[in-house]
């Protein structure tokens, strides 16, 4: 096997992967990087219209990428008691399989008992944020986003720009508990430490 198929491979391999994300900005970046491998493949054997076909498909990513982050999103957290109980039964509901990927013990029944807010970004339902209020502390029962919309916003939105609304509530500290390496990345990024006895357990001091 030469160079240039190497590149071939690598370049199908890339193309497969994107497919199977879930997230649209992961797609395009991992299509583009596909695509550029394709059209230095088209490139090195003189297949002009294998490059000309890919360099162009790497364009349209580009430009897709490009409007992704100039896009100013709307975010907004609407308490349960503001939006009713039959609507988020009905989101939560349709998502529960992917909602138990990442918290098995969350039941509809359970989250209604707590502080639960619906996370809206450009006025679509995305996500519910559920919390267990302890004095001070708020421990996180669930913190869910749709496949489509994981790109680390939603999370920026509800515990750096929303910190005041926490701390206006006499929220001084998020606590959630995770095993999942995923999620942990997740809390990571937004600022969670991990607890030095418990290495399960995060914290965010507001």
């Amino acid at each position: 096997m030469n160079f240039a198929e190497l590149i071939g491979y690598a370049g199908s391999v890339v193309i497969l992967v994107s497919l199977l994300m879930k997230s649209l900005v992961k797609l395009r970046w991992i299509n583009l990087a596909g695509s550029l491998l394709f059209s230095l493949y088209g490139l090195i054997i003189k297949a002009w219209p294998v490059f000309g076909i890919n360099a162009i498909i790497v364009g349209i990513d580009a430009w897709f990428l490009v409007q992704m982050v100039r896009c100013r999103d709307y975010f907004e957290l609407s308490p349960l008691a503001e939006i009713g109980q039959e609507y988020f039964k009905k989101f939560f509901l349709y998502h529960e399989n992917d909602i138990h990927a990442f918290f098995p013990d969350a039941r509809f029944e359970q989250l209604v008992g707590t502080e639960t807010y619906m996370l809206f970004r450009n006025m679509l339902p995305v996500g519910f944020l559920a919390l267990r209020l302890d004095g001070e502390e708020a421990r996180i029962v669930a913190d869910y986003v749709i496949p489509a919309y994981r790109d680390f916003k939603i999370g920026v939105f509800v515990y750096d720009i929303k910190r005041m609304y926490f701390k206006q509530k006499g929220i001084k500290r998020f606590v959630a508990e995770s095993g999942l390496a995923v999620h942990q990345r997740y809390l990571r990024r937004n600022g969670f430490r991990p607890d030095a006895s418990r290495p399960e357990l995060f914290v965010k001091a507001l």
